[in-house]
């Protein structure tokens, strides 16, 4: 007859209900057994990059008397210049949504590449700086919960958040210094941010990460528009070099992706007017 039989049909049935518990119960499916991760000590954890203090970060500044604010103020000047050279010696990959992704590798000894993810976005410059700054609830469905641990002056702050991953990663904790500018050349505006150690930043999370590198340019590009650059290097604890090259660029892809999904307007349902 061409039909399937009950026998199919039940077998069918059972592997979908099969299929359907495991994706309902994934965080145990692949949960790691804590045995496990006790012995997986290795040379990973022993070479793991560490934060500096705020004082630390200013002894990294060429200049006598040097301080965090000089060091910030080094990124953001970097972060001009590449732009204005069109962010020359980079290496472009294939990417997803309508974004742009490439990558550089930075010689520091530390194996992670540098990423970069661009995208268009519907929204002013100043509107899409504050998206990423005080909105990111809107965009990012693993973002748990954040605290402003100092305030340094009005563009610039001691920063923590905690991001969920799914098992067996761990909740992940980040404590950022952070600083933001809206009043530069053309329009644009940038925002900055490196892993400091604070002492009122206890840890909110399971693993706390690194944040080597995150710079935003976001540059107006007519109508009302804006393009979003996010440069990248994430220290997320767990993942191998290999993982890093292969997948964390598309994450970053993904991101902006997601912030400038999130200003998309919501489809209206019902039928056409002509009002």
């Amino acid at each position: 007859t061409g039909k399937p039989d009950q026998k199919d049909l039940s077998e069918n049935l059972a592997a979908t209900q099969g299929l359907a518990h495991m994706i309902m119960e994934c965080n145990k499916l692949f949960e790691v057994p804590h045995e496990m991760v006790t012995q997986s000590r290795n040379s990973y954890v022993d070479a793991e990059v560490h934060s500096p203090t705020l004082d630390e970060l200013g002894k990294q500044v060429d200049e006598e008397g040097g301080n965090y604010q000089m060091y910030l103020e080094s990124l953001m000047q970097n972060l001009q210049k590449e732009a204005k050279e069109k962010f020359k010696g980079w290496v472009t990959c294939s990417s997803i949504e309508n974004t742009e992704l490439a990558y550089k590798k930075v010689g520091d000894g530390n194996p992670l590449r540098l990423w970069k993810a661009s995208v268009e976005v519907e929204a002013p410059p100043s509107v899409v700086l504050n998206r990423v700054l005080r909105e990111r609830h809107l965009w990012d469905e693993d973002f748990l919960q954040w605290k402003v641990v100092e305030s340094l002056d009005k563009q610039t702050e001691v920063y923590q958040y905690v991001l969920n991953s799914m098992a067996p990663h761990p909740v992940r904790d980040f404590v950022v210094l952070r600083t933001w500018r809206t009043d530069l050349p053309k329009g644009m505006c940038m925002l900055v941010a490196i892993s400091v150690e604070h002492e009122e930043a206890p840890l909110m999370g399971a693993v706390r990460a690194i944040v080597m590198d995150s710079q935003y340019l976001i540059e107006p590009c007519g109508s009302g528009k804006a393009r979003l650059t996010h440069i990248c290097r994430i220290d997320l604890k767990g993942h191998s070099p290999e993982w890093y090259n292969k997948g964390f660029g598309h994450l970053c892809a993904a991101e902006v992706a997601r912030i400038r999904n999130s200003f998309r307007p919501l489809i209206a349902e019902g039928p056409e007017t002509k009002i």
